[in-house]
């Protein structure tokens, strides 16, 4: 896992930062999720292109903290956002050089937390009634056939 490479599963998920906070919707699920600081690092800099390994070491840098340590940490998170179908493996021959401008990094360290993010599913079923992901090129409110 750890040179293996994501991205983001769109357009089924869309993410945002909102006063430092990355919420993250699933539209196939209907769930949506609040990330801590340690998390949101890892998923700005997962979903950039870089590694599970390079991501570990850029974590670990930004919060001041051993890579060694947090490795098996970022390795467990990134399969947790697997598992929930927020990020997709990309094949090897398929990724470019990540973006080495991408950083959630605002100048200000963050004490390390274990990453984690909190599930809401309470507008589930309001997220899934929404025609907007079962619209063709035509528009809106023609269904798919």
């Amino acid at each position: 896992m750890e040179g293996d490479r994501y991205c983001v599963n769109a357009p089924s998920v869309i993410s945002e930062v909102i006063d430092g906070e990355t919420i993250v919707l699933n539209f196939e699920s209907g769930h949506y999720y609040s990330f801590n600081p340690t998390a949101s690092e890892i998923w700005t800099r997962v979903c950039a292109g870089s590694s599970v390994a390079a991501a570990a070491e850029q974590v670990a840098q930004r919060f001041a903290v051993d890579p060694a340590t947090i490795a098996s940490e970022v390795a467990a998170f990134v399969g947790r956002l697997e598992e929930e179908r927020l990020i997709c493996r990309v094949a090897a021959d398929a990724v470019g050089a990540p973006e080495a401008a991408a950083t959630a990094c605002d100048g200000t360290l963050a004490a390390f937390s274990s990453p984690d993010f909190e599930k809401f599913t309470d507008m589930e079923e309001l997220l899934l009634l929404d025609p907007i992901h079962e619209v063709a090129d035509s528009g809106w409110p023609r269904k798919l056939a």
